[in-house]
């Protein structure tokens, strides 16, 4: 096999960084294989989370909540771009499954709080926020802080995925 195969730069699973440490992941991690979901998508199994990274904006993935009932998890897709954050802004698509249906959330960003905790998002603090958690992702109705933290947040974590993408950290 060729080395430099091997060390193929990919940008964009990098991001994949930004949940495993939010969650303090010690479990099992499998790879999901879903026409749903691009190919790097993992699974948490204990969980009931899939996480998935693509550079493909719209229509590509659009029914990715076909995912969550295919495995039975709640699923996240991250939209990097071909340059995360640089020249392309990140935006994360959930589907939350409850026991009636299936609910999604388009176009939310990550925000990273001071205390490392990480949640996913509306602009405007419009709409509900996901904690990311070792738990998987918890629903909030409302966003536990306001605007202002919240877009304070956005940077830092915008700063993190640029970061994680050019490999600096």
């Amino acid at each position: 096999m060729n080395l430099n195969l091997v060390k193929e730069y990919n940008p964009a699973l990098r991001l994949l960084a930004l949940p495993l440490v939010a969650m303090a992941w010690a479990g099992p991690i499998r790879t999901v294989r879903s026409a749903y979901l691009p190919p790097s998508s993992i699974s948490f199994g204990d969980c009931k989370t899939v996480i998935g990274v693509t550079p493909a904006d719209p229509p590509l993935f659009m029914d990715f909540s076909e995912a969550a009932l295919e495995h039975g998890s709640d699923v996240v897709l991250i939209r990097a771009g071909l340059s995360p954050e640089v020249d392309n802004p990140v935006t994360v698509d959930i589907a939350i499954r409850t026991p009636a249906e299936v609910i999604t959330f388009d176009g939310y960003h990550f925000v990273e709080r001071a205390n490392g905790a990480l949640w996913i998002c509306a602009e405007r603090s419009e709409g509900p926020a996901m904690e990311v958690s070792s738990r998987g992702l918890g629903l909030h109705i409302r966003q536990p802080f306001g605007e202002e933290e919240r877009a304070d947040g956005a940077c830092r974590a915008a700063a993190q995925i640029v970061r994680l993408s050019r490999g600096t950290i």
